[in-house]
């Protein structure tokens, strides 16, 4: 939270605290409904209540509509049915069928029956569409022409239902089975003549994408193309809603999220003030079976037992050669994944990516075993033993290539999300692969190291 909200947020508990419940809504209504969001956000749950009982319609659903979604829970927790769902028919219609996907289904019917026939139509509409996919985050709010229309007419048109649309930057052209033909900008709309028909000035060339389409698709094909909105369409062509750029950025901030907390083997989104139990049913699947990938690679080292009785200094350099594949498979795995994410990576180009990723560990496993080796020597080691440090950090550097940029590869082959477990899977190969090169090296050098 802003310093400047901080101070805001104290100023709003203390009229509370003196009932000038009046005082605290013409505060909040100066504000940007992000930054009002913010402060109710951060106030106890009666304080919330009173706020929003007390709030006009519009003003509470700019800020409520500004919340994350777990927020909007707890909020709808506590209102009435009919208040939230006046909250509720005030806001777009896709940003409602998110939230209705969050609740219990017993609590979205009570809103939706509540609700403005029209608007709940709309929301339930929505809400048959994955909540990943185009369908699931389109907004039917917007306005097409038909191509035999004139520019004089579109205009009065766009006069007319420009302000209920979520953007009219560029308008979207329909034939009269509804199905999509075109797009034309507003600028050009506007120097057109008056009785030029839409269909001579409109461009054809219209990128669109499927309801089905994967969200992190959507988004990808948003940013390439620098589009402020994009159609949306179903198998016959007709034109379902369209895509705008608030709500790519949703799906960015989501998608990213998302490969984060998969990466460090965590399943679902946790926040730093998640209820204790939560966060343990959360991570406890993922460290149960790092424990077994652990034990596998302790394992390695019982093998090996005989040569680390014989040279306890072998000890002292296991860490560095399992931990310095890790981080270069980490790393890796890190530019893998994102570069799938971004649709940098053609499968077919797969195991040329792989090639490329295993020769990079080589050469920095050799540096920096070269290093580690020389300073090994310099501090009275066995030169042989800084041999066998050096091979066995150029071997397992090159697995940690092999492993980061091939699980994933792999994962997206099986239809899987490249990020889940790859960190602990990673970490794994690098671990075993590391003792094994390590201390397998050494046992057959024993007689020189002794």
């Amino acid at each position: 939270m802003q310093d400047r909200n901080k101070i805001l947020l104290v100023a709003a508990e203390n009229l509370l605290k003196k009932d000038e419940i009046e005082k605290v809504i013409a505060l909040l209504d100066k504000l940007h409904p992000a930054d009002a969001a913010d402060i109710v956000s951060a106030l106890p749950e009666d304080y919330q209540k009173r706020i929003f009982e007390s709030w006009d319609i519009p003003h509470a659903a700019d800020a409520f509509q500004e919340m994350d979604e777990r927020e909007q829970v707890d909020i709808v927790d506590l209102l009435s049915t009919p208040l939230i769902s006046d909250i509720l028919e005030e806001m777009a219609a896709d940003d409602v069928a998110d939230l209705l996907g969050e609740l219990d289904k017993r609590d979205a019917e009570r809103i939706l029956a509540s609700m403005n026939r029209e608007d709940a139509k709309e929301v339930l509409s929505l809400m048959q569409h994955k909540e990943d996919t185009a369908g699931g985050i389109m907004t039917p709010e917007f306005v097409a022409l038909r191509k035999d229309m004139t520019a004089q007419e579109s205009i009065e048109l766009l006069r007319e239902k420009a302000p209920s649309a979520e953007t009219i930057y560029y308008v979207f052209i329909v034939n009269r089975e509804n199905q999509l033909v075109g797009v034309i900008s507003l600028r050009d709309l506007i120097i057109a003549k008056p009785d030029q028909r839409i269909e001579e000035i409109m461009n054809p060339d219209v990128i669109y994408v499927d309801v089905d389409t994967d969200q992190e698709e959507v988004a990808r094909i948003m940013s390439r193309y620098d589009l402020l909105a994009l159609p949306v369409v179903d198998h016959e062509h007709h034109l379902l809603g369209i895509v705008t750029i608030d709500d790519v950025v949703d799906v960015i901030e989501e998608e990213a999220s998302e490969d984060i907390y998969r990466l460090g083997g965590v399943t679902r989104e946790e926040r730093l003030d998640s209820p204790a139990i939560e966060s343990i049913r959360n991570r406890l699947p993922w460290m149960a079976f790092n424990l077994a990938t652990a034990f596998l690679a302790s394992s390695v080292v019982y093998l090996f037992q005989g040569s680390i009785a014989k040279l306890a200094i072998l000890a002292v350099f296991m860490p560095i050669v399992a931990g310095m594949g890790g981080n270069m498979g980490t790393q890796t795995l890190t530019v893998t994944t994102r570069g799938i994410a971004l649709g940098q990576l053609e499968f077919k180009e797969g195991i040329r990516v792989i090639a490329r990723q295993v020769g990079i560990g080589i050469a920095i496993g050799a540096f920096t075993g070269l290093l580690a080796s020389l300073v090994a020597y310099f501090t009275g080691v066995n030169p042989y033993l800084g041999l066998v440090l050096f091979l066995a950090m150029t071997i397992n550097m090159g697995v940690a290539g092999l492993a980061g940029a091939g699980i994933p590869i792999a994962l997206r082959l099986l239809n899987q999300d490249p990020a889940l477990g790859s960190g602990v899977i990673v970490t794994t190969f690098t671990d075993v692969f590391g003792f094994l090169t390590f201390l397998g090296l050494a046992t057959l050098m024993i007689r020189l190291l002794i």
